[in-house]
């Protein structure tokens, strides 16, 4: 009961804390948010990435093949 006679006693003191806090977890929010796209971002432009080196390794090895196909129906 003594604390809330206090919280009764001073309510003004209560309020800027309060907007401070709404302030805060709206910033906290904001970043938040902000860090789950760049994370998204980076993970993509990753996964792109090793996809596309993937995919240039399989047309190089098709090409080499080629190459010793045609150089090997040359030599008969």
């Amino acid at each position: 009961m003594v604390k809330e006679d206090t919280k009764k006693a001073n309510p003004k003191e209560e309020e800027p804390m309060k907007i401070y806090d709404k302030y805060m977890y709206k910033s906290q929010e904001k970043i938040k948010n902000i860090v789950l796209i760049i994370a998204v971002f980076i993970i993509g432009f990753i996964a792109g990435y090793a996809s596309e080196i993937n995919t240039i390794n399989k047309l190089n090895k098709e090409i080499n093949d080629l190459q010793e196909n045609v150089s090997s129906d040359q030599n008969n």
